[in-house]
């Protein structure tokens, strides 16, 4: 929606260590501006039942060198399908002090280069 928040991830991912580093953006056009860029680091997990599967990636944030030092301003709980291409989030950022929470937030990739369901990515990880 217009001025709605958005939050923006660029990971990588290592099936090898099941971690995941990138950066974050979280913004929203209104006055005042909310701008917050993190350096991102977690891991994530399968989570699966007789039915289907999930990936679950929990992520920490850190500000950027240069603004506010490594504190820590983001963190995320992402719940994706088998494929990594959609889900939904829920995450947390610092504005002014203050933790800002932000609750089911739909999740769409875009951009990728490769996309493995969890049973490719397990038998990537074991020939590693």
């Amino acid at each position: 929606m217009p001025g709605g928040i958005t939050c923006t991830l660029n990971l990588g991912v290592s099936p090898r260590t099941q971690s995941v580093e990138g950066g974050s953006v979280v913004f929203q056009a209104t006055n005042p501006v909310t701008l917050v860029k993190s350096l991102v680091t977690g891991e994530y997990n399968y989570l699966c039942t007789m039915d289907n599967c999930h990936i679950m990636i929990v992520l920490d944030g850190f500000s950027i060198k240069g603004e506010n030092g490594n504190l820590k301003n983001f963190n995320a709980r992402i719940l994706l399908s088998d494929d990594w291409s959609k889900g939904t989030a829920n995450y947390s950022y610092l504005k002014d002090g203050k933790w800002v929470k932000v609750k089911n937030q739909p999740v769409t990739a875009i951009g990728r280069d490769e996309i493995n369901t969890v049973k490719e990515l397990a038998e990537t990880a074991n020939t590693h």
